[in-house]
């Protein structure tokens, strides 16, 4: 967890001024994030969906249920999101749609829609488990209560799993994890970013909750950036990495440490990090000075090793 390399002190580079190297790793991220193209990048958010809206109850349930659905590729994760929303639009609303459910579920809702290992069934199972939670506590927010990171994301995460029905699936199930699991939570952290975070692009609903408790939805790309600039050491992208990033980034914005998330993460999402140097690529980069990324594997590191001998 040590500060990154001083870019003076990078062989090529050239004298760097008499900052520190926190303060110059900070300045980089500052231009970073005050540089990356919102419009666009919210464009292949899945932040865009609860932005369909602007009832607070629809925001926070088209949230909750996008960010669930939020992993894997975008353009395979967004299609679904979309038409199931649309299917709660023709019955008044995210917040209506989960409240109809909640109250008495019906195998019509969804039909026939899946994602990766969620069918119909859990669909309508995390909608009907969103409406139930609303329902007996006044709202999402509600479900979320001060406290410490983990305190915070936990309770939540657990006010919501007693709502789901004896026979829920795995894979429902596992919508719903917690810090005390281990899982670094990238969804949850990336919702409550959203209802917290009071500037562009989040909503800034949820004002019971202090921007500086959040804790950095880490996913590969966030994680791996990360490590290029010397803020995360480790291999897995669990709980306790994501704490750490987020310490560290606490340095440079003590009041909203997770306001680099956006732009970090759509680095990766946009394919404007490569994983690796790219001459071409890595000059238009706010980072490239102080990034660490390796070099781009040669055609004999790619080349197929010798079967190892038994």
């Amino acid at each position: 967890m040590g500060d990154a390399p001083d870019p003076g002190m990078t062989a090529g580079r050239g004298p760097s001024a008499s900052r520190s190297p926190a303060e110059t790793l900070g300045g980089h991220l500052d231009t970073l994030a005050a540089t990356v193209d919102l419009g666009a990048r919210v464009a292949d958010d899945p932040l865009r969906f609860p932005q369909r809206y602007h009832n607070p109850e629809d925001i926070e349930v088209a949230g909750a249920f996008a960010a669930c659905l939020a992993f894997g590729r975008v353009t395979l994760f967004a299609p679904i999101i979309s038409a199931c929303l649309d299917e709660a639009d023709q019955h008044g609303g995210p917040a209506a749609y989960a409240a109809s459910l909640g109250g008495a579920p019906t195998r019509l809702a969804f039909t026939g829609r899946y994602y990766r290992w969620l069918d119909d069934a859990d669909l309508r199972g995390l909608f009907a488990t969103l409406g139930r939670a609303c329902a007996r506590h006044g709202s999402l927010a509600a479900c979320f209560v001060a406290g410490s990171a983990a305190q915070t994301l936990e309770g939540g995460i657990n006010l919501l799993r007693s709502e789901l029905p004896d026979d829920a699936s795995r894979a429902l199930r596992s919508l719903f994890c917690r810090p005390s699991d281990g899982s670094a939570c990238k969804r949850w952290c990336m919702f409550l970013r959203w209802m917290v975070r009071r500037g562009a692009p989040d909503f800034g609903l949820w004002t019971h909750l202090d921007p500086a408790q959040l804790v950095i939805p880490l996913d590969t790309h966030v994680f791996r950036v990360a490590g290029f600039l010397g803020l995360i050491e480790g291999r897995t992208p669990n709980w306790r990495a994501a704490v750490c990033l987020t310490e560290a980034l606490r340095r440079f914005d003590s009041a909203d440490p997770v306001r680099y998330d956006f732009a970090l993460a759509h680095l990766g999402i946009s394919g404007a990090c490569r994983g690796h140097r790219d001459a071409e690529v890595c000059a238009t980069c706010p980072l490239d000075p102080i990034c660490q990324a390796p070099a781009a594997a040669t055609s004999a590191d790619a080349s197929p090793r010798s079967p190892r001998r038994r």
